[in-house]
């Protein structure tokens, strides 16, 4: 069996600096911590005095006690918690709780997922929040819980499932805003009659504040939820009591809303009744449609016919018009052209009257001429020519004359030959001649 030997004097050594290296590190963790960026933390120092650090680093807690608060907390519901969350239910950073039930006007149940974030205060009131619920768990679940539970089924009672389906789901997240920041409103409900023997609508879809226990109801009656309000008409309010010691809300949203089984069923049949009513509604849009289309049809083509009929009016109406205007061109042309005619005509005139007067002169003067030469004596010599002429001219034809070939005559005394009656014939010529001529064949003697 060995036998450990130890150097007394060594040991007397070694003993002090172990003894420190083991002691700075409990001392240095009991007299200070680490404040985290977005954290406050409450300080209680074993010298009963108190404080909060907001700053980050380090600082002493002089072997007390250090509680960290995260300077905004956030708290959410879901309708399946996470299983690898290895605290489900809240931690420093929040909670994360698994969606309670609420209760909609109409004992209509669901189950809500909701997200809020709150931004606890600093200084002397983040002290009062401290030493009232001594760490954040406490506080999530003694104050910020129940507010959310109490606000969420406030918010339900002013409307029904129908009203939240239909269209007010931003209505319902502002108004759980609304109350978890400002107060949740003080609502009561009154029954409404109407006239005897007044049968409500059968529908799924109620109105808002109506009771939806079923479809529609016999009795004529109907159960509104009004606010409660003061003298001045201001809602009165419960005040939310986290917000008495400073608490401010960062936001608040409603992000699922899961309705009982018997109610998705019958939402199921609203929406085949919605449904078929859309698809009857299309048929008649679309009924209607097609009336539109066979009205715009016949107006097209009567239009069209129209716009025909304007077109060759138009035509024509352009066509007399252009035509009038020819013709009004062609008068205008044929007048000028007369006018020409005429002035032409009118010069010609003057120049023949002009030539007329100048032959009429002339023939005046050679007239003139000629009856002063027949006055001096008696046209004697332009007789003689003229009848030499005419005697020229018979004495030709007399000439060139055909001898008959039969020869018919009379008695032996009366019998002339083809000379005598040429000498005959020629002689009665000249004396018509003279005659005519007025030519006085007698020599005077």
């Amino acid at each position: 069996m060995l036998k450990l030997t130890l150097n007394k004097p060594l040991l007397k050594y070694l003993l002090p600096p172990v003894a420190a290296l083991i002691a700075i590190p409990v001392l240095f963790t009991s007299v200070f911590f680490y404040n985290e960026a977005g954290y406050m933390t409450h300080v209680r120092t074993i010298f009963g005095d108190e404080k909060i650090v907001d700053d980050v680093g380090y600082s002493t807690k002089w072997f007390g006690r250090a509680t960290a608060w995260k300077k905004a907390v956030s708290v959410q519901s879901v309708l399946v918690i996470d299983k690898d969350d290895s605290n489900p239910e809240n931690d420093a950073l929040g909670a994360t709780i698994e969606a309670f039930p609420i209760v909609f006007l109409g004992n209509v149940d669901a189950k809500v997922e909701s997200s809020a974030r709150f931004r606890l205060p600093s200084g002397p009131a983040f002290l009062t929040i401290a030493q009232e619920y001594r760490n954040p768990d406490n506080f999530i679940r003694t104050a910020l819980l129940p507010a959310i539970k109490e606000t969420l089924q406030a918010t339900a009672s002013l409307m029904t499932a129908d009203d939240y389906y239909a269209g007010a789901r931003s209505e319902f997240a502002a108004e759980f805003e609304n109350q978890l920041n400002e107060g949740l409103y003080l609502i009561k409900r009154r029954e409404v009659r109407g006239p005897r023997g007044d049968i409500p609508q059968q529908t799924a879809i109620l109105q808002s504040g109506t009771q939806q226990g079923s479809f529609g109801s016999n009795t004529g009656s109907q159960y509104v939820t009004e606010k409660v309000v003061d003298s001045k008409n201001i809602p009165i309010r419960k005040q939310q009591q986290f917000r008495k010691f400073g608490v401010e809300v960062v936001e608040a949203r409603i992000t699922n809303t899961d309705p009982n089984p018997q109610y998705k069923q019958r939402m199921v049949k609203v929406q085949q009744a919605l449904a078929e009513l859309a698809v009857a509604r299309q048929n008649r849009l679309k009924e209607e449609e097609e009336k539109r289309l066979v009205t715009a049809r016949g107006e097209k083509e009567v239009e069209a016919k129209r716009q025909e009929t304007l077109r060759d009016q138009i035509e024509r109406t352009t066509q007399a018009e252009t035509e009038k205007q020819l013709a009004v061109i062609n008068a205008e042309r044929e007048r000028r052209r007369a006018e020409i005619e005429k002035q032409t005509a009118e010069l010609l005139r003057d120049k023949a009257a002009t030539t007329a007067q100048a032959t009429t002169i002339t023939a005046d003067a050679e007239a003139h001429a000629r009856e002063a030469t027949i006055k001096a004596d008696g046209a004697l010599q332009s007789k003689l020519d003229a009848l030499v002429e005419i005697n020229k001219v018979w004495a030709q034809a007399a000439a060139q004359a055909p001898v008959p070939s039969v020869m018919m005559g009379g008695g032996q005394s009366g019998a002339t030959g083809r000379q005598d009656e040429l000498s005959q014939f020629m002689s009665v010529l000249a004396a018509k001649s003279a005659r005519d001529l007025a030519i006085d064949l007698k020599v005077v003697k």
